[in-house]
C-alpha cells in the first residue's frame, strides 16, 4: 500500500466555528450563507478581518453589508496550505525520501510527477516511484499555515461598534430528499418525507438557521436576497416536539424553511422532517418489458404509483430524491426495495420501481419471424403466471421501432407512443394468461 507522508512542523491549527448564521442549501452542492459579524474599531478607516470561512467559498461572491459604515475595499486571501503546493515549492531543496523498505535516500529534490520523485545525490540522479515511497521529509518549518480562506476589509464608520452581515456562496453543502413508504398487508401506506443534509466543509455552524431549495438553479448561481417572510403549512399541525419545515414558493422553485436553529458540525450529516407523515393510497402493477425479437423468462418488475393529489392526502411539492420501501409485518418493518423519485408537482403521479416479484413470472417467445428486402414480420407470444394468492394488475410493455402495424392481437392494447404499445390486464390468484400478437414493419 502506498503511504505518502510529509514530516513538517505545524505551528498552529484552528478549526472554525460560525455563530447564528442563516444557510440556504441548493441541490448543486452550493449554499448561500448569511453570517452576522461585528467588530470594535478605534480608528477610521480601519482594517477588519473574518476568517471562519469554508474552503469552498466562491471567490467572487462575498458581500459585506454594514449597518453603519462604509466598505472601502475587500480582499480575499485564499493562499491555503496544501501538500502538493509545499512539495512544488520545495524543488531545489534538500529532502530525505524513505522507501517502504525503510531505506533513506538523501539529496536535492529536482523533479516531481504523478509517478514519483527525482532527487540528485552527490553521485547519482535517483527516481523513486510513488508506490515505493513511505515518507518524504523536508528540512523546513511551515509557520502559521492557513487552512481556511480569510476576508479583510478596510471600513470607515462613525460608530465604535460596527455590525453587519457577510453574505457568500460556498461549495461543500448538499441535500437530498429521502422518502420512506411503509406498505401494510391491507389499507393505505404511510409516506414519510425527510431531508438528508451534508456539511462537507471544515466549519462548525452553531445556532444555524437552515433553508433548503428544491429545483435546479443552474451552474451559475445568483443569490436571491429576500426580506423576512412568514410561511405557513399544514405540516405545522404535527406534535410540537417534531421540527417540520415551512414550505413556500421561491420564484420558480420551492423553499423549505426550518423554524428552529440547530448545530451543524463539520463533516456531519443530519436528517430533518419536511412534512408530517401522510396516509396515502397507491396502485401496484407488475411490469414485463420487451422489444421486438427479444426472448426471455424472468420475474416481473414491481411498480408503485402514488398520486400527488388532494384526494390522496398529498397535493404538496415532492422533491427529487430517494425512496425506501418497507413492508409492515407482525415482527416489525422489513426493507423491500428502493428507487429514485423525480420532482413531482401537485396533481402529478410519482412512479416507483421496487425490484422484481418472486411469484409473478413472464415468458416471451418469438413464434415466427420473416424478413424480406423491405419488410419484416414477427409473431409474439407472452405468457404471464401469477403464483401469488391474490389478484394482481399486469402491464406488458412492447417496444417496436420504425414504421409498424399490429396484426391479430389476442387482447386490446394501448399505443403509448410512436414505438411502444401496452397490454394492461388483471390476473386472479394462481391464474396464467397468454397474449399473442403479430407486428409488421415496412421501409423503402
Amino acid at each position: 500500500m502506498k503511504i505518502s507522508l510529509l514530516s513538517i512542523l505545524i505551528i498552529s491549527l484552528a478549526f472554525g466555528q460560525s455563530e447564528n448564521a442563516t444557510m440556504t442549501i441548493y441541490k448543486n452542492g452550493y449554499a448561500l450563507v448569511k453570517q452576522p459579524v461585528d467588530w470594535s474599531i478605534r480608528n477610521t478607516p480601519e482594517e477588519v478581518e473574518y476568517s471562519v470561512l469554508p474552503e469552498g467559498i466562491k471567490e467572487s461572491s462575498p458581500y459585506l453589508n454594514l449597518q453603519s459604515g462604509q466598505v472601502i475595499n475587500q480582499k480575499l486571501d485564499g493562499n491555503l496550505f496544501s501538500e502538493s503546493i509545499l512539495i512544488k515549492e520545495s524543488l531545489g531543496d534538500y529532502a530525505t525520501i524513505t522507501t517502504i523498505d525503510d531505506e533513506d535516500e538523501y539529496g536535492t529534490l529536482i523533479a516531481i510527477s504523478p509517478d514519483g520523485y527525482t532527487i540528485q545525490t552527490r553521485r547519482d540522479v535517483i527516481f523513486l516511484k510513488k508506490e515505493q515511497v513511505k515518507k518524504v521529509t523536508l528540512r523546513k518549518v511551515v509557520e502559521n499555515p492557513k487552512f481556511r480562506p480569510s476576508l479583510r476589509w478596510k471600513i470607515s464608520s462613525n460608530d465604535y461598534h460596527v455590525t453587519g452581515d457577510l453574505v457568500y456562496m460556498s461549495r461543500g453543502f448538499d441535500w437530498d430528499a429521502v422518502y420512506r413508504m411503509v406498505v401494510p398487508d391491507y389499507g393505505p401506506a404511510t409516506l414519510i418525507t425527510e431531508a438528508y443534509i451534508s456539511n462537507n466543509s471544515s466549519i462548525n455552524f452553531n445556532g444555524l438557521k437552515l433553508k433548503l431549495v428544491e429545483g435546479s438553479v443552474g451552474k451559475q448561481i445568483k443569490p436571491q436576497f429576500r426580506g423576512n417572510r412568514k410561511f405557513s403549512s399544514a405540516a405545522m399541525a404535527a406534535e410540537p416536539s417534531m421540527q417540520l419545515a415551512d414550505e413556500s414558493s421561491l420564484g420558480d422553485y420551492h423553499i423549505y424553511d426550518f423554524p428552529d436553529r440547530l448545530d451543524f458540525g463539520k463533516n456531519e450529516h443530519i436528517t430533518v422532517r419536511l412534512y408530517v407523515p401522510k396516509l396515502i393510497d397507491y396502485s401496484k402493477t407488475y411490469v414485463f418489458k420487451n422489444a421486438e425479437r427479444s426472448q426471455k423468462e424472468e420475474p416481473l418488475e414491481i411498480e408503485f404509483q402514488v398520486k400527488n393529489t388532494v384526494d390522496n392526502n398529498l397535493n404538496i411539492p415532492l422533491p427529487q430524491g430517494r425512496i425506501e420501501l418497507y413492508q409492515s409485518t407482525e415482527g416489525g418493518l422489513e426493507f423491500t426495495g428502493e428507487d429514485q423519485v423525480k420532482q413531482t408537482p401537485k396533481g402529478e403521479t410519482a412512479t416507483i420501481t421496487a425490484g422484481r416479484s418472486f411469484d409473478v413470472i413472464g415468458k416471451r417467445k418469438v413464434l415466427n419471424f420473416e424478413r424480406q428486402r423491405k419488410s419484416e414480420e414477427a409473431s409474439i407470444e407472452i405468457l404471464i403466471k401469477n403464483k401469488r394468492d391474490e389478484k394482481i394488475t399486469v402491464r406488458l410493455e412492447e417496444q417496436i421501432r420504425g414504421d409498424w402495424v399490429i396484426k391479430e392481437a389476442s387482447d386490446n392494447y394501448i399505443k403509448r407512443d410512436a414505438s411502444t404499445i401496452n397490454f394492461p390486464f388483471s390476473l386472479n390468484a394462481g391464474e396464467t394468461k397468454s397474449i399473442t400478437y403479430t407486428y409488421r414493419k415496412e421501409w423503402n
